[in-house]
């Protein structure tokens, strides 16, 4: 610290210099303009004391507003009346309402998959480029009735009744090509072996039961043909499943594998269930091209060991879903988010990693990640969540655009960790208290802690009681831009009255990156804050904001609060 430059500065305000503004600089170049209302208290700490500040505290035109920097000193080079010239300005955020930008929808970034071709590598088997068919049948459906070319194939049978069609083979690399029309039709389908089922332009109904069910436990490469439109539906009721060995058959929706089901292949698949789930696994789903369109009245995709979306070198995959459940529902696994447009509205969550057992498998993390791709997210059902994991969430890559409107509605809500490395989180939640339980909705949600160290969050909460980030655990912040707000009112809860926060947590450190917190009641609900470097600013905008009443170490960074009334000031 330039011990000159401090006390000109503070020679300057004792004399009443009429500066429009100060600028606080710092070593590595930064700065910040505090700018001057009708006065200045300017308060500089021994330099004894263990964590030695300078504050700035403005008084507004109407003396309601109370703006006060503090600055651990440090981090200070020098204190001046002029702007520099050279250097970065570290610009003070507004309370400007968060928008989505759609320009991201566009320009988010990918991770292109690399083809795993050692045989002894599990991950190999889900790539369709390492599969060699050697037997071809082309399946016809018509309103008439089914085909099948050639009409019989060695280790392979047909059963037909009427444009209905199940096929057993105990053969192996086989590509059955589907295509043709049936209002009244199916296909399933048992296999001991691995195969490959192409799309070639089907539309195909199912009134009482799925269109396409799979009953083998072998990997499907479930291939949508290139420039091909397919068309699915299911029925409203399912007709009693086939008994096998004493075991009722699963018939889960319209499209059901009992199986790893690989979808691949760049044409369009349109799927509606009346009855039952859009796409279903009772084994992983992983999707790595195709434009897919999905109505349901339940989950959109609902699968067991994992979801994972990814991308091929030429191909993203574009997926729609509307569901009257979640969106993307993995029960006993993590979902895994790539690359690809991923568009999703549900009642249910949006996305979810439901696994939670009394006695947990310690093999299973029902874990969400997005690593690429752009995840664009609406919910409106009662305490649903955009993101819900009873594990962990982390970003590392892409975009997420989350807006929840039901009550006690969330965007991220986990049991678990938070970590947030990179890509960008976009969120809205509009919903209120939920009116049974007193659960408001809130942003981001975690029961452990929260680690933010690069990426960008902006969350926005207007609902009563709301809160932007609820941590039971620590948060901290090593880098990354971070803003919250959160405009909704207290609540009554039968105990007293409940604050909307910006952030409540156990304790917070800020290391590095920038912290915007703005409230309309209280910005900040913790134990204690920690910074050794990095913005935080803080801003209450309410007649009774609450005070500032947190331990605060500072040994670095620059805070900034902003509050009306000045009996609140620290």
């Amino acid at each position: 610290m330039k011990k000159r430059a401090l006390a000109t500065a503070f020679a300057l305000v004792s004399m009443g210099v009429a500066a429009q503004s100060y600028h606080v600089c710092s070593g590595d170049g930064t700065f910040v303009e505090v700018p001057l209302y009708n006065n200045i208290e300017v308060d500089l700490k021994k330099a004894g004391e263990e964590y030695p500040q300078i504050s700035f505290l403005n008084l507004t035109g109407d003396k309601r507003y109370f703006l006060e920097y503090l600055f651990a000193l440090p981090g200070i080079d020098s204190i001046t009346t002029r702007k520099p010239l050279v250097g970065k300005e570290l610009v003070m955020y507004d309370n400007d309402d968060v928008t989505f930008d759609a320009g991201e929808e566009t320009g988010f970034d990918e991770i292109v998959e690399t083809i795993v071709t050692d045989e002894l590598d599990d991950e190999s088997g889900d790539f369709v480029e390492n599969y060699a068919y050697e037997s071809l049948v082309t399946i016809t459906f018509s309103e008439s009735g089914v085909t099948t070319m050639p009409a019989s194939v060695s280790g392979v049978t047909f059963e037909k009744k009427g444009s209905h069609l199940v096929i057993n083979s105990t053969k192996g690399k086989m590509r059955y090509i589907v295509k043709g029309k049936s209002s009244d039709g199916s296909l399933k389908i048992y296999s001991t072996k691995k195969f490959e089922l192409m799309l070639g332009g089907l539309t195909l109904t199912n009134p009482a039961g799925p269109a396409i069910n799979i009953q083998s436990g072998k990997s499907v490469y479930f291939t949508i043909g290139t420039g091909t439109t397919n068309t699915l539906c299911d029925g409203t009721t399912y007709s009693a499943p086939v008994i096998t060995n004493g075991e009722e058959e699963d018939q889960k929706g319209t499209i059901f594998s009992e199986g790893q089901l690989l979808i691949n292949g760049n044409g369009t698949l349109n799927v509606t269930s009346l009855g039952g789930h859009g796409i279903c696994s009772d084994d992983y789903i992983r999707v790595r091209s195709g434009k897919i369109n999905i109505e349901s009245l339940k989950d959109g995709f609902h699968t067991n060991d994992l979801f994972r979306v990814g991308r091929t070198e030429k191909y993203s995959p574009v997926i729609t879903v509307k569901a009257g459940g979640d969106a993307i529902d993995c029960g006993k696994g993590y979902v895994l988010i790539e690359a690809g447009k991923l568009l999703l509205t549900s009642v249910g969550e949006g996305v979810k990693a439901s696994y939670e057992e009394v006695t947990p498998d310690p093999t299973i993390t029902p874990n969400i990640t997005i690593a690429g791709g752009f995840v664009k997210i609406e919910t409106t059902g009662s305490k649903s969540s955009a993101l819900k994991a009873t594990g962990c969430y982390t970003q590392s890559g892409g975009v997420v655009q989350a807006k929840v409107s039901g009550d006690g509605s969330k965007i991220v809500n986990v049991d678990q960790n938070v970590t947030i490395v990179g890509g960008k989180l976009t969120g809205v939640a509009t919903g209120a208290v939920e009116a049974v339980e007193i659960t408001p909705a809130g942003g981001i949600k975690c029961a452990g802690d929260l680690a933010i160290t690069g990426g960008t969050i902006a969350v926005q909460c207007t609902g009563t009681g709301s809160k932007a980030i609820n941590c039971d655990g620590d948060i901290t912040v090593e880098g990354g831009s971070v803003r919250l707000l959160t405009e909704g009112d207290d609540y009554y809860d039968g105990d007293g009255y409940k604050r909307a926060q910006g952030i409540n947590c156990n304790i917070l450190t800020l290391n590095g990156g920038i912290l915007v917190v703005n409230s309309m009641m209280e910005a900040l609900a913790t134990s204690q804050v920690t910074m050794g470097g990095g913005i935080m600013q803080l801003g209450i905008d309410s007649e009774d904001p609450g005070c500032f009443d947190w331990e605060l170490q500072q040994s670095g960074g620059w805070l900034v609060k902003k509050y009306l009334v000045h009996h609140c000031y620290q």
